[in-house]
């Protein structure tokens, strides 16, 4: 799991321990931040049991042995040793980490597949610029390899889904915030389809003004796997606003919709307008009568 980026190596000594050997040792730690019953060597990065109740008469000699062989002389090398040592460096279990969360935020922001880092033209990719690095870098400790930086397709899905936690969250601030100067809110919704699974999915929006500038944020797009009824949509759509604390019966709020018979009926009762842009494109479609749309069109 430390390969994998599923777990995280903290030098972080426990207060209820002392001793020097804690320098030469990584504590691990789990995604949700609790620490595990193990603890990573630095100078062999074996991976050691460890729990306080045990002790550390164990790990403490681990240490001492591996700094006792660091410290022997090592006479009697030949050419050959030299010529077919690899020069790969270890890559630590933070940077791998950290390389996780740069795949998660590329795949998210650029709509890619998580398996593209298992292309070999993105390994390529990948190697061209660690070798460039390398070239112009200071440190020259060797070429790590992009095959052991870059992470599993499975733990970006899981880091891409820890990311959106944390940037609702930060939206969740921003709007708490922003709201209390808003008097008018517009909220705009619609469906869409996805041409190869034939999926459906919803996409609520927020647009209100803040310092006389348009703001506008997606607050979700979602699967939609009910029946597209009126009342189903309505209950998705106040949903995801209660979700961001949004109470929909506690602002002023516009939604804006093209002219589909299933979220008219859903938001009756609720201030309506029909984008004229959107009621548009669905008459160049023909989807729509010239008796179907908006009078003011």
């Amino acid at each position: 799991k430390l390969k994998r980026g599923e777990f995280i190596a903290k030098a972080e000594a426990p207060s209820s321990s002392h001793g020097m050997f804690w320098e030469h040792l990584f504590r691990i730690k789990s995604s949700n931040n609790e620490y595990q019953p193990f603890v990573q060597c630095q100078l062999c990065h074996d991976i050691l049991a460890y729990s306080i109740a045990n002790g550390t008469s164990t790990i403490s000699n681990h240490v001492k042995n591996c700094l006792n062989k660091l410290s022997k002389p090592k006479n009697n090398k030949i050419l050959d040793d030299f010529l077919s040592k690899s020069t790969e460096v270890n890559v630590t279990v933070n940077d791998k980490r950290s390389i996780t969360v740069a795949c998660a935020k590329f795949c998210s922001f650029d709509l890619r597949s998580f398996n593209i880092v298992k292309g070999s033209g993105f390994t390529s990719f990948c190697q061209s610029l660690l070798n460039l690095g390398y070239q112009y870098g200071s440190a020259k400790l060797g070429v790590p390899s992009a095959n052991s930086l870059l992470p599993d397709p499975t733990n970006i899905s899981r880091t891409v889904a820890q990311l959106a936690e944390e940037y609702r969250e930060k939206l969740k601030d921003i709007l708490k915030k922003d709201l209390q100067e808003v008097k008018l809110v517009g909220v705009s919704t619609d469906y869409w389809k996805n041409s190869g699974t034939g999926e459906n999915y919803l996409t609520i929006n927020i647009h209100y003004s803040k310092n006389e500038q348009l703001v506008t944020y997606m607050l979700r797009t979602s699967l939609f796997d009910q029946s597209k009824t009126g009342e189903n949509t309505r209950k998705k759509i106040f949903s995801v606003l209660s979700n961001y604390d949004i109470d929909p019966y506690n602002y002023h709020i516009v939604y804006i919709t093209d002219n589909g018979s299933n979220l008219i009926c859903g938001l009756q009762g609720e201030v309506h307008l029909r984008c004229i842009c959107r009621c548009a494109v669905e008459m160049s479609k023909g989807k729509m009568s010239k008796t179907e749309a908006p009078e003011n069109m």
